[in-house]
């Protein structure tokens, strides 16, 4: 299982433990993707950049 996998799956259980909606989880998958940058030049940054923000 790739990183970015690992990092959706998470998200999701995070979200679904705290209750959100399926509109919700799906607008902060659609962020995650949206922030990976597929340059390849900064793999670290997308994780960081994905787990800020809906806190």
């Amino acid at each position: 299982m790739s990183d970015l996998e690992k990092l959706v799956r998470r998200r999701m259980q995070e979200e679904y433990a705290k209750g959100s909606s399926a509109e919700e989880i799906v607008k902060v998958v659609r962020d995650i993707f949206n922030s990976v940058d597929l340059s390849g030049k900064w793999p670290g940054a997308v994780a960081a950049r994905a787990t800020t923000g809906h806190e």
